[in-house]
């Protein structure tokens, strides 16, 4: 299928299929002359928090004059969410023109005897080209899934790869075990550069430092026993890290200054490499970063959060958050999963923390019925509706609760980022 028009833009991403290989990305970046060659990249991988850390560096590199480029992934409203120049979402004539240009290329090479690039792989190249095309001097990318096999892995010497908490999800492609999915993860480890490491167990750290020490790749490994919190506040929580002190940010949970931590190591990391950020620009940039979707507050009477808390990990962060915040509050979740995560210990983590829940189907093929969650969250929370859509959730929910109540939505970020407008036409 070749992209013809802009009204057509998702009905030919949405035609593209899903295939491991870097073959067919490869092949599309070589018939552009490999933009990604020219770019400045910080590559991060991992399960939970790519996108927060991102999101801190992207933040810390504006507030240091740089031109940045992000790309992050999945969108929460609106595709070009995932394609970014200093936080601003590239514009729908950009996206058009380069997606024309890009579906081209994909017939040729179709014609040519190799596979259609996927729907990743394209928005992948279109990412490299639009930062290349308007001068970004850092880019920071994150990948999908995995990272061996990522499209984004097409780097040869990053400034530096960062491996973020790891935990078991897409196990049927990544394998069922950390140690697996951490050598796939590792893939993205190129020689002599630096990789940042979020703490592990012992055995999945080997994995890394062996890979590490194949690539004569200096590493790094954050130290959370100096990762001091100071103040926590439901927009802004202060830690000191090492010889940073009083840092402030505005992503709420411990996770959160976990993933800060981890950020500062990536800035101390590409020093060698000439790249030096100054104390202030730090500090601003962690205090403007915003990640929008993670244990974010839409509404203040009640208030209303929305978390992209889809699997087992995230799950905990969030059981955490709620506890250590709101204690003494009723909490109305909204659940919505995806029926290829353990749904079942989610729901034991945070069902019964809840005082009622309503349970939505997120807009995906893989969505798991709202039935079978009810299932799972009964015997926590007896209270617990169905509901045939996100609004209807939305709008039972706000009549149940106080304003001294809280509500929080989380699961899929195919539902989430609905909820901003739901709200708006209550």
């Amino acid at each position: 299928m070749l992209y013809t028009s802009p009204q057509n833009y998702l009905a030919y991403l949405d035609t593209l299929g899903n295939q491991p290989g870097l073959e067919a990305i490869k092949e599309l970046l070589n018939r552009f002359q490999n933009p990604h060659h020219l770019l400045k990249c910080i590559h991060i991988a991992g399960t939970n928090g790519k996108g927060s850390v991102a999101a801190y560096l992207t933040s810390i590199f504006i507030e240091a004059n740089f031109q940045v480029g992000t790309f992050t992934s999945p969108e929460i409203s609106d595709i070009r969410e995932t394609i970014c120049i200093n936080r601003d979402l590239i514009p729908f004539s950009d996206f058009d023109a380069y997606l024309k240009l890009i579906s081209i290329q994909c017939t040729n090479m179709v014609d040519d005897g190799f596979r259609h690039p996927t729907r990743f792989e394209v928005l992948t190249a279109l990412a490299f080209l639009y930062f290349k095309d308007k001068g970004c001097n850092i880019v920071i990318l994150e990948a999908g899934m995995g990272g061996r096999l990522d499209s984004t892995n097409v780097l040869t010497r990053p400034l530096c790869s960062v491996i973020t908490a790891l935990a078991l999800d897409h196990t049927q492609f990544l394998g069922d075990t950390l140690e697996a999915i951490a050598y796939e993860k590792s893939g993205i480890i190129k020689p002599f550069s630096p990789a940042v490491l979020y703490p592990a167990v012992a055995s999945v750290c080997k994995v890394f430092e062996d890979v590490c020490n194949k690539n004569s790749s200096p590493l790094a490994i954050a130290d959370f026993e100096a990762l001091k919190p100071i103040s926590y506040h439901l927009k802004r929580q202060v830690f000191s890290y090492k010889r940073y002190s009083n840092v402030a940010i505005s992503l709420i949970g411990e996770h959160q200054m976990k993933n800060a931590a981890l950020a500062i190591e990536v800035i101390e990391a590409i020093k060698p490499q000439g790249i030096f950020i100054t104390d202030e620009a730090l500090y601003e940039g962690f205090a403007k970063a915003v990640w929008p979707g993670r244990f974010e507050c839409v509404s203040d009477s009640p208030l209303f959060f929305i978390d992209g808390a889809h699997n087992v990990q995230g799950a905990r962060a969030l059981a955490h958050t709620l506890t250590t915040y709101f204690k003494d509050k009723k909490i109305t979740f909204i659940m919505g999963l995806l029926k290829d995560k353990d749904y079942t210990t989610i729901s034991k983590l945070t069902a019964p923390l809840a005082t009622r829940i309503f349970l939505v189907a997120p807009s995906s093929p893989r969505a798991l019925d709202p039935k079978l969650l009810a299932v799972e969250v009964k015997p926590y929370c007896l209270d617990t509706t169905v509901c045939t859509d996100v609004a209807e959730a939305v709008h039972l929910a706000m009549l149940s609760v106080s304003d001294e109540d809280v509500i929080v939505a989380f699961g899929s970020l195919y539902f989430i980022g609905q909820i901003p407008t739901i709200l708006e036409n209550l």
